[in-house]
């Protein structure tokens, strides 16, 4: 019967080395005929199959038992394109960011005269003016300034 070993070995069987710290081990109750380790006042016999949890992981990731390669690999695709496209969108926030501060730092001046309408055959470009002027309570006819209005007027006294 497997279980985890209740106190930890002097050497794991599978890497012969002494787990260290909270590295939990496994012991699968087998009698094991490996090598006597030595460097101890004593030489340690490894006689007993107790793995570490570094081995048991490495045998793990090779035997893949849940079968879930292919879904880790899936996912781990999606991921590194998901990582991408929040980079380039913090990419692109930082440039409309950079942008729209430095219109409000230094804003563009208007073009002057009115714009063209654009892309309407010319009856419909009429109704739209029309609508616009009506809108604006203006009219279509050219600006009189003040001076052409005293000049108009003195013509119509002579």
């Amino acid at each position: 019967m497997t279980r985890l070993a209740e106190s930890r070995p002097p050497y794991c069987a599978g890497c012969f080395q002494h787990p260290e710290g909270e590295t939990r081990c496994v012991d699968f109750e087998a009698a094991y005929d490996g090598p006597v380790i030595p460097g101890t006042p004593e030489p340690v016999p490894v006689d007993d199959l107790i793995l570490c949890e570094d081995c048991l992981s490495e045998a793990f990731a090779l035997l893949d038992p849940q079968n879930l390669r292919a879904t880790i690999n899936e996912l781990t695709e999606i991921v590194t394109g998901l990582q991408a496209e929040i980079k380039a969108k913090d990419k692109a926030i930082r440039g409309f960011n950079f942008t729209t501060s430095e219109l409000i730092e230094h804003p563009v001046a208007k073009v002057p005269g009115k714009p063209r309408l654009e892309g309407v055959p010319p009856e419909v470009r009429k109704q739209i003016t029309k609508a616009l002027y009506a809108r604006r309570g203006t009219t279509p006819a050219p600006k009189v300034h003040a001076s052409q209005k005293k000049a108009g007027k003195e013509k119509a006294k002579v």
